[in-house]
Order: C-alpha cells, then structure tokens, then sequence
C-alpha cells in the first residue's frame, strides 16, 4: 500500500496563504492571497507575517489518499477552512508531490486525460466560496500510482506541497 504522508491521516497538509497588509483584519474585497504550504510535519510559518491590524491571513487546505499500489486508484479529497471572520472565493489550488528515497514522483499521476504527473505543479482552477469561520469540501482528484512503479514505491510515502489563490 502506498501513503502520502501526513500528521493524524494519511496526507494532511495545512496550506498558509497571505494577503496583502491592509489596515483592516479581512482582506480587502478584490484583494488576491497568496500562499504556499507543505504536508510535512512541524509547524507552519506565515511568512508574510501579520496585517496592520495584527492578525494573519490564513486558510487551510488538508486532504487524504489511501490505498494506492502500483496500477491503482484512489482519489484525493480536499477540504478548504477558512477561520477569517469573513469569507473568500479560493481560485486556484497547486499540488505537487515530493520523491520518497527509490520512488520517483512522477509514479504518482493525476489520472485524468492526459494524465498529470505530480513531479510537476498540478493546477486545480476553480471558484470555491468559503464562508467566515468555516471548512467545506474541496475537490476531489482523482490520484494513481503508475502500474510500472517499483518495489521501492510500496508503501513510501509522497510529500504533498499545496498552493494557490484566493479573494476575499
């Protein structure tokens, strides 16, 4: 069985995403947030650190994947929590996959034609609403391993890093 790596499932990633500084808490309307985050354990760090009024712009994204053996299907279900007291329309998520020691990422395939390997940035275009202090379904992607992936791909675990867009 294969695992993309994650802290209490198997792939949980908590993705920071900053907005621009702006004197007031809630973004601006029209402004875009930007950020990135990893799957990998530890804590998360907002880079662009807080807004004038001393709070951080955040959301995050978690999802889980289990199952995957070489030639397999299973699908990556995204959930989005925005805790901002007001809400946001998430435009793009970004997935791209890390290498376990001995597996490639690129066994690790967005199946859906033409088939996406996650060695590369995944691009997820969408318009998801997301009220203030809420968590809602995300996409699903559907996720394979290649049926020619070595023995060193069962059970490695594949380092997700998300990304994306927002207004709000």
């Amino acid at each position: 069985m294969i695992a993309l790596i994650g802290s209490a499932v198997l792939v949980t990633a908590v993705a920071t995403f900053m907005a621009n500084t702006g004197g007031s808490p809630a973004s601006p309307a029209g402004s875009v947030i930007y950020g990135q985050g990893s799957s990998a354990l530890g804590p998360i760090h907002n880079l662009a650190g807080p807004n004038a009024a001393g709070q951080s712009q955040v959301f995050y994204i978690s999802g889980t994947v289990s199952g995957l053996y070489p030639g397999s299907n299973s699908t990556l279900n995204l959930s989005i929590q925005n805790p901002l007291g007001s809400p946001m329309t998430i435009n793009t998520i970004t997935v791209v996959a890390g290498s376990p020691v001995g597996c490639p990422s690129s066994n690790l395939v967005v199946a859906e034609t033409p088939p996406w390997t996650l060695n590369t940035t995944y691009t997820i275009h969408l318009s998801l609403s997301v009220p203030a202090n809420s968590t809602v379904a995300g996409p699903a992607v559907p996720v394979s391993l290649a049926a020619g992936a070595t023995d060193a791909c069962s059970g490695a675990n594949f380092p997700l890093i998300y990304g994306g867009t927002a207004s709000g």
